[in-house]
């Protein structure tokens, strides 16, 4: 009797091959949980250093969002006002670390991270600015509850959502992450503080990825083990025509994005006295150089900004500046291929050239990726 037979693959030596897994995202699915940790206090005059958290297991860690509610009580009707970067630098230090204390995202304040969510290509245009949220309150005036605010910040892990590139893994607690936060004081977060009181609660929220139950798709992200790093450094004193090296913040790594903060003599962000032109050349070369007025409207275009009324939202903010290469897909800053970082050697320099128009302080913050492996380009 004659028997029907398929042939075997060629070069299979007999065996059927093995379909290729699909995607990591394809396997799991994002899960968000309170971690918690939440705690209240009352502003004062000097700052405050919450107890550090220790990052409860999530399998994967996505991300970290920080929750402050205030509740200002205004009994004689002072007329409350906010300083510059208040209230979203209320918290005046956020350092997450890896189990070694090395910082991952920080160690700064709650300003700077918040324009690293609205200029880091975290969300669409700037929808990861703080301000945009619906939740956003920052409640100024004679009321009875003037001084009071609401935000949510969030500390980016996974730095591509479409492939969860960037995710820690966190299963355990015996080598954990850790989270410090400090409370900053009254007087830095007003410039009239409400007439009797603003208690503010600082609550975690932990963002991950489940153990995905689909054999068929691949366990772990692209370039699993892979961290993306934001750090700060400062140059200090700069007045007049300077010609400086950024100090070597994430050379011999993957340059995701710079972002630069220029604080004037007093404290407060200037663009007025920010360098037009300025020149940056990467290891004699030149990188770009555009005066102040050229560089907004690049911003513009990345980001979607509106224009309208500075230091919100759809505006540009004073005294800050960014340079992102995580452009390559074409479209919104962060839907990135990983094509166009800047990729860099340990020693390699990067020169600014420029004047300053009065006495300032650059914050120099750097977005690198330390990758585990080769850095794959592509979509999954």
């Amino acid at each position: 009797m004659a028997t029907d037979t398929q042939p075997a693959p060629s070069g299979s030596g007999g065996k059927a091959q093995q379909a290729p897994l699909a995607p990591f995202r394809a396997g799991t699915q994002p899960t968000y949980k309170p971690s918690g940790y939440s705690q209240v206090n009352a502003l004062g005059s000097t700052a405050t250093e919450l107890p550090d958290y220790q990052i409860g297991p999530t399998n994967l860690l996505r991300g970290i969002e920080i929750e402050i509610s205030a509740v200002g009580s205004n009994g004689s009707g002072s007329n409350v006002a906010f300083n510059g970067d208040m209230p979203l630098g209320v918290l005046s230090t956020i350092n997450f670390q890896d189990s070694g204390g090395n910082s991952i995202v920080g160690s700064f304040d709650g300003y700077t991270l918040s324009m690293i969510m609205k200029y880091g290509g975290y969300a669409p245009g700037v929808s990861g600015d703080p301000r945009q949220s619906v939740v956003y309150s920052a409640t100024t005036g004679t009321g009875s509850t003037a001084g009071s605010f609401n935000l949510v910040q969030r500390i980016p892990v996974e730095f591509v959502q479409r492939t969860g590139a960037g995710s820690l893994t966190n299963q355990t607690t015996q080598s954990p992450l850790t989270l410090s936060l400090t409370l900053t004081t009254s007087a830095l977060v007003f410039s009239t503080a409400p007439s009797s009181s603003c208690t503010v609660t600082v609550s975690v929220d932990l963002l991950g990825y489940w153990k995905g139950s689909n054999a068929a798709a691949t366990p772990s992200p692209k370039i699993a083990g892979s961290t993306q790093y934001w750090n700060r450094s400062s140059i200090q004193a700069l007045n007049g025509a300077s010609d400086f090296y950024a100090p070597q913040l994430g050379m011999g790594k993957s340059i995701r994005t710079f972002l630069w903060l220029n604080y004037a003599t007093g404290g407060a962000r200037s663009t007025a006295d920010f360098p037009s032109p300025l020149t940056i050349n990467y290891k004699g070369n030149l990188l770009f150089n555009r005066t102040k007025n050229q560089w907004q409207n690049e911003m513009s275009r990345w980001f979607g900004l509106t224009g309208g009324t500075a230091d919100t939202g759809p505006g540009l903010d004073t005294g800050v500046f960014v340079q992102p290469f995580a452009t390559d897909f074409g479209k919104d800053v962060g839907a990135e291929l990983m094509l166009s970082y800047l990729n860099t050697d340990v020693g390699d320099a990067i020169e600014f050239i420029g004047s300053w128009n009065a006495s300032s302080t650059l914050y120099h913050v750097v977005n690198y990726i330390d990758v585990q492996g080769a850095l794959t380009p592509g979509l999954v």
